[in-house]
């Protein structure tokens, strides 16, 4: 992972030292995701959308991070018009070519790439369940 925006700021040292240990308790998770042969990229952004962590490349990562951050507080909306009491834990959007999850976080957002699985598989997961 590289550390990419700097975040040592006189007024921000407090939400460095929990965003830091916030981070250190989600990193173990991340390593896992990105063991896996069919992710493509992890990035870690701020509540903002600006990457902080990323093992892609860092413009992908910058125009990703507040987009999907955006897709998020819109899809966030839109549960809470239907229902406000409940929540987006994780949002799922499927192309052609890769299958983009994003899951909020109180000060982050992990946004996981992944190659999108073919329809037949999906198929034969649908079956079983």
């Amino acid at each position: 992972m590289k550390i990419i925006s700097n975040l040592l700021k006189d007024s921000q040292d407090e939400w460095l030292v929990q965003t830091t240990a916030s981070l250190n308790k989600i990193n173990p998770v991340v390593d896992r995701i990105m063991e896996d042969d069919s992710v493509e990229g992890v990035i870690l952004t701020n509540k903002e959308g600006v990457p902080i962590l990323t093992n892609t490349n860092l413009i992908s990562a910058t125009h990703c991070g507040p987009a999907m951050q955006r897709l998020g507080l819109m899809a966030h909306r839109g549960v809470t018009e239907i229902d406000q009491f409940d929540e987006v834990l994780v949002l799922r959007l499927k192309t052609k070519k890769l299958e983009v999850m994003v899951a909020p976080h109180s000060e982050f957002n992990i946004i996981v790439m992944q190659h999108a699985r073919s329809n037949k598989k999906m198929a034969k997961n649908m079956k079983r369940n």
